[in-house]
């Protein structure tokens, strides 16, 4: 209970450093904030997804990771709150918001119709998630359509969060390129749980195959958008890509590619795909890379302030982090309080 309460502490502290280093610049400190959010709110919102799909594609994948996979929903109401300093904070961070605008941008870049898309995106993700977990015989029908909509929704507020930082960048794969970050995050922290559990998966080779998928499932809408932008050298895109390849954020766009392209090519290889050593390895760095490319999403749009802006980063990082471990150890207590006929623990 202790070391709970420990835990408990410092992942507050964290993200109280992170959010009162608004009194120095809330700009920045938001943007920190926000690249925190981005990434730990990644791991519900993808895991909702790749359930869903579990309960519609039979295999072996289903017995790996369906019971973590349900646990790491627990999770919603944590990234629902810590959507809360971005919904507040909405003047300080997003430019659109003292642009003047006319017609549908008017109406759709607004914070009242922000606030309410967020709302309303946290709400059908609870609803979901409920009917996945308390009405397992109705998952067939319920995951069926949840898909189509959580698709429509996860995209459509992957537009709010961190392309309209920029309201002048436009890409109609971004959603996607998103998405495909939120459902990687979330296999690579599955794939870490289910190796490091008590009962220690003995398929690690299916485990490695469905996390080479997810890289390349990432690697293809990274590359589709930059091509598709490089090609008809749109003017307001190019300026986007180009903020984040000059200085530091050259260097990071390299890591990037790096810390995701080597493990790719690295799980082609049967002695890695199969290795648990391996496996672990891997998933560590492209959680990093994943960090990483969060902040290279969001940090650029704030071009003073960096120090500010990066010490919010790792400080909403370390705490969202670590109230998302305890939120998870509590988990079965959880879905036992939820209805569940038995508390199953994180495998």
């Amino acid at each position: 209970m202790n070391d709970a309460r420990l835990r408990l502490a410092v992942g507050v502290i964290a993200c109280a450093v992170a959010l009162l280093l608004a009194f120095v610049n809330a700009r920045a400190a938001l943007a920190g904030w926000l690249t925190g959010f981005a990434f730990w709110s990644g791991l519900p919102i993808g895991a909702l997804g790749l359930l869903m799909m579990m309960r519609l594609i039979p295999g072996r994948w289903r017995d790996e990771f369906a019971c973590p996979a349900e646990s790491t929903l627990v999770l919603l109401p944590l990234a629902a709150i810590a959507a809360l300093p971005i919904l507040i904070g909405l003047a300080a961070l997003y430019p659109w918001v003292h642009e003047a605008r006319s017609g549908y941008r008017a109406v759709y870049l607004s914070p009242a119709f922000f606030v309410l898309r967020t709302v309303l995106f946290f709400v059908c993700l609870a609803a979901l998630a409920l009917l996945l977990v308390m009405r397992p015989a109705r998952s067939v029908p319920v995951s069926s359509a949840g898909l189509i909509a959580y698709v429509i929704l996860a995209t459509t507020i992957a537009v709010d969060w961190l392309m309209s930082l920029d309201p002048e960048f436009h890409s109609s794969g971004f959603g996607l390129y998103v998405l495909a970050d939120q459902m990687t995050i979330a296999l690579a922290v599955l794939l870490v749980v289910r190796l490091t559990s008590a009962r220690p998966s003995g398929q690690a080779g299916l485990l490695g195959g469905l996390f080479l998928c997810a890289l390349l499932f990432w690697a293809y809408f990274a590359f589709m958008q930059y091509f598709i932008i490089w090609s008809n050298n749109l003017p307001a895109s190019v300026a986007w890509y180009r903020r984040r390849g000059e200085g530091f954020w050259a260097a990071a766009e390299y890591a990037i590619a790096t810390l995701h392209l080597g493990p790719t090519f690295l799980l082609f290889f049967p002695p890695v795909r199969n290795g648990v050593r391996w496996l672990l390895a891997l998933a560590f760095v492209v959680l990093l890379g994943k960090a990483l490319e969060m902040a290279w999403l969001v940090l650029p749009t704030v071009p003073d302030h960096e120090t500010v802006a990066a010490l919010a980063a790792i400080a909403s990082l370390l705490g969202l982090g670590v109230l998302t471990a305890a939120m998870f150890a509590a988990a079965p207590l959880i879905l036992e309080r939820l209805g569940r006929r038995e508390a199953r623990a994180p495998s």
